[in-house]
């Protein structure tokens, strides 16, 4: 049966049954997803996608004196990868300030010097980031499978945020919106491949073995056709420890709920 062997193939090499199960798992969370959504990039005047859109939200009702009735919402623009190939990761200090100042103006959390602010992941988290990565025998930045992943997610988010929420509640109106806030993130089939080294330490190279954060100066163009550059942390999730990852987001929600 040549031919089932070659569809066979294609169902294993395409990567889309990991898209699937990702996509599954997240909907018995009681995440709204949206799959492959395409649109239209502003630099290249050329149709993209991006693997999912996910989105959560958490509704309070009015209590007085503290806050008004409503949802927050956390989107992420996520970008789904089956690694097959042995990866690389120089790892160094996070960028505190920097990381501090896209809390400060992408989530309810405006204030600096405050113990909630601090609770967020980005911050709460280790103080070393990944800046760098390499994959065996891959040449040029454009055919690594990490750096594929979080250009599709960062692109896509710097054109699709700030849209309407897919979730059917929040559209209508039935459920207002206090705060919306969107991140991107890597979600890997696992971390069996991933390796890291220390930039200020040229270590033995050793196995990754939680999830952490990719640190990007993100050079773009936006709609209006003018160039900028942004600062941008990407969780890169092993599907394995994915649990821990939504209990880190539930810890981002109930700082965050303070201020809205």
């Amino acid at each position: 049966m040549p031919i089932l062997d070659e569809i066979k193939k294609i169902v294993v090499e395409s990567g889309n049954n990991f898209h699937c199960q990702v996509t599954n798992f997240l909907k018995e969370k009681g995440w709204q997803t949206l799959v492959s959504p395409y649109y239209m990039d502003g630099a290249t005047n050329k149709p993209r996608e991006i693997d999912l859109i996910a989105e959560n939200h958490w509704s309070r009702e009015r209590d007085f004196g503290r806050g008004n009735s409503g949802a927050l919402i956390i989107k992420l623009f996520i970008e789904c990868k089956y690694i097959s190939q042995p990866t690389v990761f120089w790892f160094s200090k996070k960028d505190i300030g920097a990381a501090t100042k896209w809390v400060n103006s992408n989530t309810p959390l405006e204030s600096i010097d405050n113990k909630y602010t601090q609770k967020h992941h980005y911050l709460s988290s280790s103080g070393e980031v990944a800046k760098l990565f390499a994959s065996k025998n891959i040449r040029g930045a454009e055919n690594e499978v990490i750096y594929r992943a979080l250009n599709q997610s960062l692109n896509a988010m710097v054109y699709l945020r700030g849209r309407e929420s897919i979730i059917p509640d929040i559209q209508s109106g039935r459920i207002p919106e206090l705060a919306s806030v969107e991140m991107p993130v890597i979600l890997c089939n696992s971390f069996s491949n991933f390796y890291r080294v220390e930039m200020d330490n040229q270590s033995t190279p050793e196995p990754v073995n939680e999830n952490f954060q990719l640190e990007v100066n993100y050079a773009y163009r936006d709609l209006q056709g003018n160039h900028r550059s942004e600062y941008f942390l990407l969780d890169v999730v092993d599907f394995n420890k994915i649990e821990d990852y939504l209990k880190v987001l539930e810890a981002d929600k109930d700082a965050m709920f303070v201020f809205v």
